[in-house]
């Protein structure tokens, strides 16, 4: 006979029911299983060792690396080290090359005056300015690596060491889907560093850069390069404030010459000044005035002749900026 619930009893003369269990009320989970989920690499795991010989010590979650964890390259002997996400580089992270490697990073080149007082003094501010961000939590070498494994997991098994490794930092900051994103540091071979916003590996937006020659730019990248509003501090005090594009001067801007106490204000093309007018500045107080001052304009309309040749100059710049396709269509 069958009882309510679907089980089967089996009734015998001047005997208790016996009670068979069917294959369908078994719930207990096969072993089989058990050791499939055994084997999932969830939380805090040992040092997983990858086909390429790379090395990874962190969290995981369903077999992908998520949560904070170091990662080292073997082939180029790099280091990650900071958080990840569904199995690739995400949050904040620190991204270090061996000190001895050589790689290809390198920073816009600016001709300034070598040997000018004030431009070896400041790029020996920038020089020590790069030297502490870089030490900045960075001191540390492949055996370091591994007391740390050790103190988080006791399965480390010296996976992270075999002969010590000064590293050398390159990029600190924010990761998206394994490319640099969001507020970030990158130091270049030559010297020279960056500070400022990145997006899909590139620079973009806001940002500063200080170059070895001492010179320092701040204002807004493109594509890795200079574009929109920014300002450059030259080494020996002369100063830019004006438009970018494509890495160069164009559009309105003002150029001021601190040794001659001079500025010129008006239109930029391909990084040369077009179309403008110089004036002299104050002099600084306690100081004598220019003993030649810049004599006065005796043109009849000095106004419209600026008018004119900067109009000329923003539909040379439109037609080199916009297909005349583009026009044509637009008309």
């Amino acid at each position: 006979m069958t009882s309510l619930n679907g089980e089967r009893t089996l009734t015998q003369t001047n005997k208790n029911p016996v009670l068979i269990t069917t294959h369908a009320s078994v719930t207990q989970t096969p072993k089989w299983e058990q050791r499939d989920q055994l084997s999932q690499k969830n939380g805090r795991h040992a040092t997983v060792y990858m086909i390429n010989n790379d090395k990874y010590l962190g969290e995981w979650l369903n077999n992908k690396k998520h949560g904070n964890g170091t990662y080292i390259y073997f082939k180029s002997k790099s280091v990650y080290e900071g958080q990840w996400q569904n199995d690739m580089r995400n949050g904040f992270g620190t991204f270090s090359v061996q000190a001895s490697s050589q790689s290809t990073a390198k920073a816009d080149d600016l001709t300034t005056n070598q040997d000018d007082p004030l431009s070896q003094l400041q790029r020996k501010i920038n020089a020590i300015r790069a030297k502490k961000l870089q030490e900045k939590d960075q001191d540390f070498t492949i055996s370091s690596i591994k007391k740390k494994s050790k103190a988080g997991s006791a399965h480390s098994n010296d996976a992270f060491v075999s002969d010590p490794l000064k590293l050398k930092k390159i990029y600190a900051g924010g990761w998206k889907d394994d490319k640099k994103h969001g507020m970030g540091t990158y130091f270049f071979d030559d010297g020279s560093f960056y500070e400022g916003n990145w997006e899909c590996d590139m620079r973009e937006g806001w940002g500063k850069m200080f170059y070895t020659d001492g010179s320092v730019y701040e204002g807004e990248w493109h594509q890795e390069k200079r574009h929109g509003e920014g300002a450059l501090l030259l080494a020996n005090g002369d100063r830019y404030e004006g438009v970018w594009m494509e890495d160069k001067k164009e559009g309105p801007g003002r150029f001021i010459y601190k040794s001659k106490r001079q500025m010129y204000e008006g239109e930029w093309s391909k990084g040369l000044p077009k179309c403008g007018k110089i004036v002299d500045l104050k002099p600084f107080p306690g100081t004598q005035p220019r003993k030649y001052p810049i004599p006065p304009i005796k043109l009849r309309d000095p106004a419209g002749i600026i008018v004119e040749q900067r109009e000329l100059i923003i539909e040379e710049r439109i037609a080199t900026v916009i297909p005349k396709s583009t026009i044509i269509q637009l008309n």
